[in-house]
């Protein structure tokens, strides 16, 4: 329960830095357009750095069974989110862009500084395994779910600056190849500006959205209770039915990295895909139900590990 109340500073003090970004367009010090410098450099150079630094670790067969693990805990989870987003579309009448914001989270950008903080640098290593299976999802099926019909889904998923380095970096470990001192020391420095520059991103985004509108829209509701609430549970309970964490701390250890990723705000990249693919109409959607989840993922995050660790 501890590691829940910890979470819970640690999304506190991320959305402090939040109203940081915020404050500065607000008091028009910076325009919301200027976070494309800011979303650039995290997308090609602070989060490849991060992960490339997570991989410098010392090889070990339990690491690399760990990795294994998380690889196919996110994905058979990240599927059985996918089923429940097609089960209840009809019922629910939800649009392809509500359907992709329920089944796909924010598991990269976020919740790498949130376990960088919470578990130590290297847990961030197990996040790589949710990345690299949301990212091979969400351009094949999310393109899909979202109209898009040619080729790019794939083109997307290998020109990836995340699944490039999740490459180098599985590479270097399994090679057993340390980068020389003054490169990893600038690596590791240069991916430890993640977490603040991801808030003063996601503060300066949100300073461009009508509020009222993100909050007036009923539909937001319930999509975030699923993403936020429902998507974790069923994660939550496979893992308990599975009883694979029974005795084995470690292995608890590293599917509460992917419980935190499963747990985590609607992805970006459902705004992304929905530009491309999408409408206007769509992207503003999604986008307004991303900043509805990041708002309300303070209280739910904390009670979703919290969950975890109880039953789990």
């Amino acid at each position: 329960m501890e590691l829940s109340y910890l979470l819970m500073e640690q999304i506190v003090s991320m959305a402090l830095m939040v109203i940081m970004g915020f404050t500065l367009v607000k008091v028009k010090a910076l325009r919301s357009e200027q976070s494309n410098v800011l979303s650039a450099v995290t997308i090609y150079l602070i989060c490849p750095c991060m992960i490339v630094s997570a991989f410098q670790i010392e090889y070990s067969e339990d690491k690399l069974r760990g990795l294994v693990i998380a690889l196919v805990a996110a994905t058979i989870g990240q599927l059985a989110i996918i089923l429940l987003g097609h089960l209840l579309r009809r019922p629910l009448k939800l649009s392809a862009v509500e359907c992709g914001s329920i089944i796909y989270s924010n598991g990269g950008n976020l919740i790498i500084p949130l376990v960088s903080s919470l578990l130590g640098k290297e847990f961030v290593f197990y996040t790589c395994a949710f990345i690299a299976s949301q990212n091979v999802l969400i351009w094949t099926h999310g393109m899909w779910l979202m109209g898009g019909k040619d080729s790019r889904g794939w083109k997307k998923i290998v020109k990836n600056p995340n699944i490039i380095a999740i490459c180098i970096g599985v590479i270097l470990f399994l090679a057993r190849i340390p980068l020389p001192t003054v490169l990893a020391s600038t690596v590791d420095r240069v991916g430890a500006s993640l977490g603040p520059i991801c808030m003063f991103l996601i503060g300066m985004l949100t300073a461009g959205t009508d509020l009222k509108e993100v909050f007036h829209r009923g539909k937001n509701y319930l999509i975030c209770a699923l993403r936020l609430l429902i998507c974790p549970l069923i994660f939550i309970l496979g893992v308990r039915i599975s009883g694979i964490t029974a005795g084995d701390e470690t292995i608890k250890s590293v599917l509460l990295v992917t419980n935190l990723a499963i747990s985590a705000p609607v992805a970006v990249a459902v705004t992304q895909v929905a530009n491309l693919y999408g409408s206007f109409s769509d992207a503003k959607i999604a986008s307004s139900i991303n900043v509805m989840s990041v708002v309300f993922c303070i209280i739910t995050m904390p009670a979703m590990t919290a969950l975890f660790q109880l039953i789990c």
